[in-house]
């Protein structure tokens, strides 16, 4: 396709007479202590054509909202240094009309009065639902614009989807059973494979991971390391004696782990932040792979853990 691209290109050259204007990706900011939720916005909203910025929390966001102009901000309430309604009363009291969305475990904490008193545009409970987030921030923005260019004008009901969601179709093998003990971590990871065609199990530690797979015989394991009861090397010791072929993906923030996971032999090793197209595309290939290929890779001596690319 490139090759292609490249030959019309060639073959029809920019006049050098016409004048060509960039289009402005909206800059997004997204303040969040947890990194992998910011991640998981952050590729969400890039994949949507937007430009997003995370900092970790509230205090980081108005130093950067000082020094650089943005369209939207997207906050969590629960935060180190300066939470989410505290930001958003500074930025009120600054006179910034910046719009606001809140993304928080906590929903019923914004009361209507708050609501309305710091013109929050919208609040979505964690775990999020990618879709709903993508179209609560489309809106959000065209109900921001539209109020720029006339600010008599109001939108106060949602929109129809901006852009409809792709239908793929299902993958053909579609389970995956995400072990990890954050239930954020394991709400968005579920988001975003259900809106790959995933079927998504959960289990929040060792024990009860490994109880899950031999239960409903997964296609694939997401599995965290740090864990209760029983943590990550340990559900996958046993895993790996019941359920030797079935593929296993570890995801991490304990440091210097990549040794132990070449020496047991897990199929594929990430450390957090995660980087959520990368690992998703593993998880496409690893679930798609005929048994054949899985034994011979498994039992071949040149096999060696593939490491996913970490976020940059």
């Amino acid at each position: 396709m490139f090759t292609s691209a490249t030959a019309r290109f060639a073959s029809n050259p920019i006049d050098s007479t016409r004048r060509h204007h960039a289009v402005r990706r909206q800059k997004i900011l997204v303040a969040d202590d947890n990194a992998d939720v910011r991640r998981v916005m952050a590729d969400t909203l890039r994949l949507a054509g937007f430009d997003p910025q995370g900092v970790d929390d509230g205090e980081a966001a108005w130093h950067e909202l000082q020094r650089h102009t943005y369209d939207l901000l997207v906050t969590d309430h629960d935060m180190p240094r300066l939470a989410g309604l505290p930001l958003i009363q500074r930025l009120r009291d600054a006179g910034m009309s910046l719009p606001v969305i809140m993304v928080s475990g906590y929903p019923d904490m914004v009361s209507m009065q708050d609501h309305v008193r710091l013109q929050i545009a919208a609040v979505l409970p964690k775990p999020f639902n990618l879709l709903e987030f993508q179209d609560t921030v489309k809106f959000t923005l065209l109900a921001a614009n539209v109020s720029a260019v006339n600010p008599k004008t109001q939108i106060n009901r949602p929109l129809p989807r901006l852009i409809p969601p792709v239908k793929n179709s299902p993958p053909l093998h579609n389970h995956v059973l995400i072990a990890d003990d954050d239930d954020v971590v394991r709400g968005s990871l579920a988001a975003v494979l259900q809106s790959e065609g995933y079927e998504v199990d959960e289990a929040s530690d060792g024990i009860e991971a490994v109880s899950r797979a031999l239960k409903h015989k997964p296609d694939l394991v997401l599995l965290d390391l740090n864990m209760p009861h029983a943590d990550g090397w340990a559900a996958f010791s046993q895993l790996d004696q019941v359920t030797p072929l079935l593929p296993v993906i570890i995801i991490t923030a304990r440091p210097n782990q990549y040794p132990e996971a070449v020496r047991v032999g897990v199929d594929a090793f990430m450390e957090k932040p995660l980087n959520i197209p990368v690992l998703v595309k593993a998880v496409k290939r690893l679930t798609n792979e005929d048994e054949g290929r899985h034994v011979n890779r498994i039992t071949q001596r040149t096999f060696v853990t593939q490491l996913l690319g970490s976020a940059a």
